[in-house]
Parts: C-alpha cells; sequence; structure tokens
C-alpha cells in the first residue's frame, strides 16, 4: 500500500473514530425526554383533498384533541405553506408530521382513512414513543 493511500485511510479511520465518539452519547442515552410542550402534530391538508375530507369526517382530530388536549396540532394547507412541504418531504395529501420545538420531525404516523379509530392510536403510540409521561 502506497503512503497517500495509507495516509487516506488512517484519516478517514480518525474521522470514524471521531464520529463515534460524538456520536455514542446520544446512541446509548437513548432519545431525549420530550414534553407534549416540545412538540406538535403538523397536519398537512388541502381544500380540494378528498381524503382531507374523508379524515375529517373521521373526527381524528376532534377525538385527538379530546384525549391529548395538551397536544398542539397546527394544520399546514399544502397550497399556501408550500415551503414545508419541500422541508418535511410531504407528498401526499393528508399527513401527519410529529416535530420537536426545534422543527426536527419525529415521526409520521401511517393514515388508515377506512379505519380513523386506526390512525388515532397509530398518532397516540408515536406520540407516546416520543414524549416522556
Amino acid at each position: 500500500m502506497n503512503l497517500a493511500r495509507r495516509s487516506q485511510l488512517s484519516s478517514l479511520v480518525k474521522r470514524i473514530a471521531l464520529l463515534l465518539l460524538l456520536w455514542s452519547p446520544l446512541v446509548f442515552a437513548g432519545p431525549p425526554k420530550r414534553t407534549l410542550a416540545d412538540v406538535k402534530l403538523l397536519y398537512f391538508h388541502a381544500s380540494w383533498c378528498q381524503s382531507c375530507k374523508r379524515l375529517e369526517a373521521g373526527k381524528v382530530l376532534e377525538r385527538l384533541h379530546e384525549l391529548q388536549p395538551a397536544l398542539v396540532v397546527e394544520r399546514v394547507d399544502v397550497d399556501t405553506q408550500v415551503p414545508l412541504l419541500d422541508r418535511y418531504g410531504v407528498t401526499v395529501t393528508p399527513s401527519f408530521v410529529l416535530v420537536d420545538a426545534a422543527g426536527f420531525p419525529l415521526g409520521r404516523p401511517v393514515i388508515d382513512l377506512d379505519r380513523p379509530d386506526v390512525t388515532l392510536e397509530r398518532i397516540q403510540k408515536l406520540v407516546k414513543k416520543m414524549v416522556k409521561p
């Protein structure tokens, strides 16, 4: 192995070691503990979206508010708030994205339009997983 190649390999090993050193506390400590005040649920919808109307007819948002009154749900109109679509990679409506206080995405529950109760359960599971009791 020539000297230049050995130097590149050594540099790569040092970078990997540094990354492991920096990330290991995060990996071993688990996810940061958040409260409901530290997260919000983004609901991406459109006025013309038939699937959104089906979801809203299932009263998922109202039931979620009854079960988790402290959880902030922010409605995001995909026609007027295009930068948020790009930021969170939303390509279909309706969509939910749970984010932390800094706007970092924590998860996306899968929506089942035929079973609103299942969608509600999935949202609750995600919130429970990401928020300390």
